[in-house]
């Protein structure tokens, strides 16, 4: 009994490393500070916006990002809106170059706060939101770049009693100074 246990464990660890072989690879690491504006849409006037991403790709271009942004009193209609986004991504990037462009799309969490102008109550929701854009980061150097970047974002939430426009969207247009760097297992 001791044998069969034994020689289970000695297979199950043996081909655990071979299929850990086979997942390794360069792994493309951006991180990404960005400020710009948020326009058009359910946004009345134009309004400055932050936000930081951070993605991983591996040599196909391919990967995962999460990208966040804060927009403090932007007016749609007569409301002041606080707006947050939180998106995981999945996003495309040519792998080399000088100049490297790149789409990205996914979901995620579009945190609306405000209330009509003169505000009394705030309110705050959660909504689910899309993203979708892309754009172009300049290498400078292996470990720096900087990023241009156009994105649409969208959610399906209706609030009739915030008096907020139903499918609320923008877009977001920036540019950021990025971090990159190489991960090799």
């Amino acid at each position: 009994m001791k044998r069969l246990v034994a020689g289970t464990m000695a297979l199950l660890l043996a081909s655990a490393i071979d299929a850990a072989a086979q997942s390794g690879g360069t792994y493309t690491g951006f991180l990404t500070g960005h400020l710009g504006a948020v326009t058009g849409g359910d946004v009345s006037d134009a309004r400055g916006t932050l936000g930081a991403s951070v993605s991983v790709h591996d040599l196909s271009g391919w990967g995962a990002e999460i990208d966040f942004g804060r927009t403090a009193d932007a007016r749609s209609g007569r409301q002041i809106l606080d707006v947050t986004s939180y998106m995981v991504n999945a996003v495309w990037v040519r792998p080399d170059g000088f100049i490297r462009p790149f789409g990205s799309g996914g979901a995620g969490i579009l945190q609306v706060n405000g209330c009509d102008s003169p505000c009394g109550v705030r309110a705050r929701t959660y909504d689910f939101g899309i993203s979708a854009g892309g754009g172009a980061y300049v290498a400078l150097s292996d470990i720096a770049a900087l990023r241009g970047d156009l994105r649409y974002f969208w959610s399906s939430a209706d609030h009739v009693d915030l008096r907020r426009p139903d499918n609320f969207n923008y877009w977001r247009l920036s540019v950021g100074v990025t971090y990159m760097w190489t991960l090799v297992p």
